[in-house]
């Protein structure tokens, strides 16, 4: 289907990919009757109020009307040009300008910045007042329309404020003082100027160099800190304190914090908390939430809230089996009716036993007015999909987010307070699903047509689909990005660092319509630079690292802004390979998260073993028995390559200071005389299966202890030696994913001599070895 230069510029303007490089780095073009299925959808009326979902709208075709080509491209081309200001601009603090349109002209523009908050600058300002004239203004682009030329201007701000521009949203207004009538928006506009810091936080993995920005002080760290943490999924954490629950929840939270803080560790990294589906408790995966500004009631700490400590609870009475600590997969039907159950009779109690003048109370309606509509919404939203027996006014759940928030941001404070330099490490989700309040309450900046995704890759031969409402580019720009700012905001204010997954979209993001008669989707493009702007200053805001998930197909353009806004890069064991094998710990990039292992690969037990081959063949997720046994060989060869990476790993360690390392003298020898007798670097099928796991699994965690990377991170289930996965990717009911609780509580493995070892092991190792020279 070929398109028309009119089409094929509005396919432009509204960011539809054409081609892209795919993960055999082969240029893919993207079939024009897909990029137009993207685009139709794009320009379709959105879903409002989805309850239940809305069925695929039938009547959106391919054929796009002429009329609706000229207004969009006219709206997105032609219309900015016609307005003095936009609506929304930013600039990086070491280089403040602004940007104006005019038709050519000598004119006399009066501006206005108007600070946000009513900063002050040093003389005391909270509003700066000058006047620019064109003819001293550099032009950087131009524009001609109905045979008038339109000129970009940019002005310096340096070149009439000498005093230190505060961070922020601030109010500009422009008027052409030459037209004393000011009528036309090109004589007179207002919109925001952010102005932004030039990196994110970096506090604790700052090197000696002072980031370039006068008004944020970090926290200065000697070079080459090398810092350590655990992870976890935080609803399958037990803890012997709570026999009840059925999930892990703040409390068990606090009780690895306080186990990790004791090992050495500097932070605890966490699955996204968002709120999911009250709809449908089943519908239990983290990374698919109904809002990702509000908190799962579910990981409250019952036995924390003030209601619980003063009045007894008599759960025989809730009609619910109470012991769910047993259960080895989370129910979470059964979870939520109990909890729920008793959220409501310590509401009950928070309601009669609290008057407007009391401390709690007063708390309660600061977080209230605090949150505004955003919670409003939510809490409107609760009440409309809530099951029928859970019959509860707004407040309820206004109730349950203050107590939520109340605890999230005590498990932080009680990091800091044991002296972990980091804290919790959060995850932001890349989406949320299309019936959640997060797109109702704004579907007005989201596409609802629409699903984000992933192309085909040799893993997926026929894509991925999340089923992920993506945000619209240009609505997020026509609506001044205010949803991402405050999906920024809310999330960053917990954390001393948070992941963005999938940070790809920030630049980019597969989209695949709804209606499968639309084709097979296309890469949409967003605003990189503002978006990227707008992550910096809400992390210098919050005091709050970021770490980008960089994993999978990576445009080097999404590279290349990483480092130079100082975005952590998330590096993965089993994919820090080349040509050779794994990559050296010491080549491991330095400005980066390295995880031994997340949420969608398996333990190294399990890898091991090969069990998530297996599990895969027996779900039938391989296109056909060739490739299943092509995985197991290229398994076999990578157990191989790891054996000879911990090799070396091991002897560089016996030439350095590290403490414990001759320990592992003997398991180096057994795998140097397995390396000497294999034949083209792989020995039969399961000729590796007799070597001592623990052993293996301590080797494996020193080496890789040694990585350069600024953060590593490894998962409690490693440190337990724990073979099962977490996540299937590409299932959903045939595979109990984000339902597998740990085996043993938290107060068990603290009294783990195995455990408390191999922490020790790494706290050594990271200690170290910074100074190691990286000839690995």
């Amino acid at each position: 289907m070929e398109t028309n230069m009119g089409l094929e510029k509005l396919l432009y303007l509204q960011g539809v990919g054409a081609e892209y490089i795919d993960c055999y780095g082969q240029h893919a073009h993207i079939a024009p009757s897909d990029r137009l299925g993207i685009l139709a959808s794009m320009l379709a009326k959105p879903y409002e109020n989805a309850d239940p979902v809305p069925p695929v709208d039938s009547t959106l075709s391919l054929d796009i009307d002429e009329s609706v080509i000229t207004d969009k491209t006219h709206d997105l081309d032609v219309a900015p040009w016609l307005s003095l200001l936009p609506s929304f601009q930013f600039c990086y603090l070491s280089s403040p300008v602004i940007i104006i349109y005019l038709a050519e002209q000598l004119t006399e523009i009066g501006f206005t910045l108007k600070f946000e908050d009513g900063v002050e600058l040093s003389s005391g300002k909270t509003v700066f007042e000058w006047r620019s004239h064109t003819k001293d203004l550099q032009i950087i682009g131009d524009y001609r329309h109905n045979n008038i030329r339109y000129c970009r201007y940019q002005v310096s701000l340096m070149d009439y404020i000498s005093e230190t521009l505060p961070l922020g949203y601030h109010r500009l207004t422009a008027v052409n003082v030459t037209h004393t009538d000011a009528v036309s928006e090109l004589d007179s506009a207002s919109g925001t100027l952010m102005i932004a810091p030039d990196t994110c936080f970096q506090g604790a993995i700052a090197n000696n160099t002072q980031d370039p920005i006068k008004s944020t002080i970090d926290i200065i760290k000697p070079a080459n800190t090398k810092l350590w943490g655990i992870s976890i999924q935080l609803y399958s954490l037990k803890s012997s304190h709570n026999p009840t629950d059925g999930i892990g929840d703040f409390k068990a939270l606090k009780q690895l914090i306080e186990f990790s803080a004791e090992q050495g560790a500097d932070f605890v990294m966490l699955n996204p908390l968002h709120a999911l589906d009250i709809a449908n408790a089943d519908n239990c995966s983290p990374y698919s939430p109904s809002d990702r500004r509000r908190l799962n009631p579910l990981y409250i700490n019952i036995d924390e809230v003030p209601e619980a400590k003063v009045n007894s609870i008599n759960t025989d009475s809730l009609g619910v089996e109470v012991n769910l600590n047993h259960i080895k997969l989370i129910s979470y039907k059964r979870v939520f009716d109990y909890k729920y159950k008793i959220f409501i009779k310590l509401y009950e109690l928070f309601c009669s036993q609290q008057v407007s003048s009391t401390t709690r109370y007063a708390l309660f309606t600061a977080f209230k007015k605090q949150q505004g509509s955003s919670l409003a919404a939510f809490c409107k939203d609760q009440i409309a999909h809530a099951p029928e027996w859970l019959s509860m006014p707004a407040d309820f759940y206004a109730y349950l987010q203050f107590i939520a928030v109340e605890q999230l941001r005590a498990c932080q404070q009680y990091c800091l307070s044991l002296g972990m330099k980091i804290g919790l490490i959060g995850d932001l989700a890349i989406g949320a699903i299309l019936q959640g309040n997060e797109v109702q309450s704004h579907v007005e900046q989201f596409c609802t047509h629409a699903s984000i995704g992933a192309p085909a890759d040799r893993f997926s031969p026929s894509g991925q689909n999340w089923g992920l409402t993506p945000l619209d580019p240009i609505k997020l720009k026509q609506h001044n990005f205010s949803h991402f700012i405050d999906l920024m905001r809310t999330n960053m204010q917990f954390y001393g660092a948070l992941r963005i997954d999938h940070v790809m979209g920030l630049l980019r993001l597969w989209w695949w319509p709804l209606n499968k008669s639309l084709g097979n989707g296309a890469y949409v493009y967003y605003p990189l630079d503002t978006l990227l702007a707008i992550v910096c200053l809400e992390s210098q805001r919050a005091k709050c690292i970021v770490i980008g998930e960089d994993l999978g197909i990576v445009p080097p353009e999404i590279s290349t802004a990483m480092q130079q806004r100082h975005l952590l890069s998330n590096q993965l064991f089993y994919f820090s390979q080349n040509q050779h094998g794994f990559i050296a710990p010491q080549q491991h990039k330095t400005h980066s998260l390295m995880m031994l292992a997340n949420h969608d690969v398996a333990p190294l037990k399990g890898w091991w073993q090969g069990d998530d081959l297996h599990i895969r063949d027996r779900l039938a997720l391989y296109p056909n028995s060739q490739q299943y046994q092509d995985e197991q060989r290229q398994r076999e060869k990578e157990r191989y390559q790891l054996l000879q990476w911990i090799d070396v790993g091991l002897k560089t360690l016996s030439d350095s200071d590290v403490a414990l390392a001759s320990e592992f003298n003997n398991l180096s020898a057994k795998i140097t005389s397995l390396i000497a007798n294999s034949v083209d670097n792989g020995l039969a099928l399961g000729a590796l299966d007799n070597l001592a796991f623990d052993q293996l699994l301590d080797a494996w965690l020193m080496v890789a202890a040694i990585s350069e990377s600024s953060l590593f991170c490894v998962q409690l289930s490693d440190l337990m030696a724990d073979k099962h996965s977490i996540n299937i990717p590409g299932t959903w009911k045939s595979f109990p994913n984000w339902q597998r609780r740990l085996t043993t509580t938290i107060d068990h493995l603290k009294q783990d001599k195995k455990m408390r070892q191999r922490c020790q092991l790494i706290a050594a190792v990271r200690r170290q070895t910074s100074c190691l020279k990286k000839d690995f």
